[in-house]
């Protein structure tokens, strides 16, 4: 099979992204029809229609789409390698960075803060910690953020501390006004929103609740973070969080915390060992370990 030509995608991609044949003409410096036959001659290799004429215009087919799609990546990966060979500081590579699914949303917006304010551009990827870890082990991955220590994982890793926070527990006003006098005996019988249950929070919590010798009802089960808040505000039920972003949390969702509990989290930065860092990495490592997110 003979290889793809990359000029020919090159001439459909900017009839696609700038939008229309004279555009991509003009910024090749050569004809429009030069252009379309370019469009034609990858269509041909492909065997697919790319472009279709609706009336006087091009539109791209749901193969077009795609096609359009894999070359943005494509060709954002071409700059990016003439980058790195002209040492540019000003065009970094995108920092590739997996967020397990449990780690609070506010602690992970603090922790890549400072990768964004040197200018490196995100690519963010949610998931469960074994994909996470699979993705980074496989090199598509330059940093996980999680809450889960290394002995969850049998991958070949470096965890490194960036921070710790007291869980504690918020609600709505109303909520708060009838369980505060009596917390933590009148979490017996209260609405509970709580993260999944193979979650490292959810393990803690099941475990102080036990201590402490209470049986919340349990309303919902979510492994999204944002999501428990967003229905907390809502009035299902208490959720659980970090008591570090207890400020965000009363300010994005309204809720007021209701009592610290007796155990906490930590969470980690994990890159692969014998591989140099993204410099967007030492750059959060750099800010948690001068200042890390920490509550006592």
């Amino acid at each position: 099979m003979s290889s793809l030509n990359y000029h020919h995608l090159q001439c459909f991609w900017l009839v696609a992204r700038r939008g229309g044949l004279s555009a991509a003409a003009k910024e090749l410096h050569v004809s429009a029809s030069t252009i379309w036959a370019q469009v034609k001659a990858i269509e041909d290799r492909l065997g697919v229609r790319l472009l279709e004429k609706r009336g006087r215009r091009l539109e791209l087919t749901p193969e077009g789409e795609r096609v359009a799609r894999v070359a943005d990546e494509l060709f954002a990966l071409g700059q990016e390698v003439l980058a790195v060979a002209r040492g540019d500081d000003h065009l970094k590579s995108p920092l590739r960075v997996g967020i397990v699914a449990s780690l609070p949303r506010l602690i992970a917006r603090r922790l890549v803060t400072p990768a964004m304010q040197q200018g490196f551009r995100l690519k963010v990827q949610h998931g469960s910690s074994v994909q996470l870890m699979g993705d980074l082990a496989a090199h598509r991955l330059d940093v996980v953020l999680t809450d889960e220590t290394a002995s969850a994982h049998a991958v070949r890793s470096i965890f490194e501390p960036v921070g710790s926070s007291p869980l504690a527990l918020f609600c709505r006003a109303d909520l708060h006004a009838r369980l505060a006098p009596a917390f933590p005996r009148s979490l017996d019988g209260a609405p509970l929103l709580l993260p999944a249950a193979q979650s490292a929070q959810r393990t803690l919590l099941d475990d102080e609740f036990s201590r402490v010798g209470v049986r919340p009802l349990v309303v919902a089960e979510v492994d999204d973070s944002a999501l428990l808040k967003t229905l907390g505000a809502s009035g299902f039920g208490i959720v659980p969080a970090p008591e570090l972003v207890a400020e965000e949390i009363a300010a994005l969702y309204g809720l007021l915390e209701l009592g610290r509990l007796e155990v906490g989290e930590s969470y980690y930065a994990v890159t692969l060992e014998r591989q140099r860092r993204h410099p967007a990495v030492e750059a959060m490592l750099k800010a948690a370990h001068a200042a890390p997110p920490r509550r006592a």
